[in-house]
Formats: C-alpha cells, structure tokens, sequence
C-alpha cells in the first residue's frame, strides 16, 4: 500500500508539474499575445500619426499652390507694368504724340505674348458675324438695317479663352433687325 501511495503522490507530483508547465505555457502565450497587441496598439498610433501629419502636409500644399499659383504670371507681366509706368513718366514730359503711342504699341506687343505663352488668346469675333452664346455676351440689342437679327453689330469689350476654356466672354452689342 505504501507503494500505491508513493505512486499516488509521484503520480500527483507529475500532474503538478505537467499542470505547472501547462500554466506557465499558457502565462507566457498570454504574455506574448498582450505584447504583441501592445506592439500592434503603437504600431496603429505611429501610423495614424503618420497619416495625419501627411495630410496636413498635403492640404498646405494645396493652399501654396493655389495662392501662388499665378506667381510666374505676375513675374512675366511685372515688366509690362513697369514699361507703362515708363512710358507714362515718359509721356508727361514728351511733346511727341507718335513717339508715345508706338511706346504703348510696344508694351501692349509684349503683354499679349507673355499671355499668349500662358495659352492665354482672345476671341475673333467680327461685325456681322452670329452671336454664340458660348462665347458672347449680348450688352444691348438694337435695330439694325445692315444686319439681320441675331447677329453682331459691335465689339465692346474683348473676350479671352485659356486654352479651350473661354474665361472672359466678348461682350457685343447684337443687332435685332430692321425695325421695318
């Protein structure tokens, strides 16, 4: 009997340490799984972190680009402005009309280059021609015997398109036929 015991107690012993280990396996798994949450937890918060940095790197950039984006423009037509200050001082002291007036030719040759390598054009737009609502704007609408209804009698103002797109429409005066 006294064996059986012994065996009892060893056998309780080993079930101990079996039941031990089996803890202790289970306490480190446990332990290696809060780590690894812990590990995915800063993982998260860095990335998020990252993230929010970037996109209010990216929205700056934005509103630097939009506030600065005519920047090369204005640096181009800076010259302009400064020849018409020129010919303006210029034109003060000048008696000769001519001289003042091929100045202003010259400056306005410039202006339109600097826009047209902007890819910025006017539109042709003619007496006589029909008004286009795509590219017209009618200011007034009078009787005309010359030309018949719905069509251009005056340029008043000068539009432009920027590329394909128009930006400033020509405004003209449109005839409405002869009053007959």
């Amino acid at each position: 009997m006294m064996n059986d015991e012994l065996d009892a107690t060893a056998s309780e012993d080993q079930n101990s340490d079996q039941s031990e280990e089996s803890a202790t396996e289970e306490l480190s798994a446990l332990e290696k799984a809060l780590l690894e949450r812990d590990d995915f937890r800063d993982q998260l918060l860095r990335k998020s972190a990252e993230f929010e940095n970037y996109r209010k790197r990216t929205l700056k950039e934005k509103q630097d680009l939009i506030e600065f984006a005519n920047e090369h423009l204005i640096l181009k037509m800076l010259p302009v402005v400064d020849d018409l200050h020129t010919a303006l001082e210029a034109g003060k002291q000048s008696k000769d009309p001519d001289g003042f007036l091929k100045g202003v030719e010259m400056i306005y040759v410039k202006a339109i280059k600097i826009f047209e390598d902007a890819g910025v054009f006017p539109i042709e737009t003619a007496p006589g021609e029909p008004f286009n609502v795509e590219v017209h704007e009618a200011l007034a609408h009078m009787p005309s015997a010359d030309a018949p209804e719905g069509h251009i009698l005056q340029e008043i103002q000068r539009g432009y398109k920027l590329r394909e797109k128009v930006i400033r429409h020509t405004k003209v005066v449109t005839s409405a036929g002869s009053q007959d």
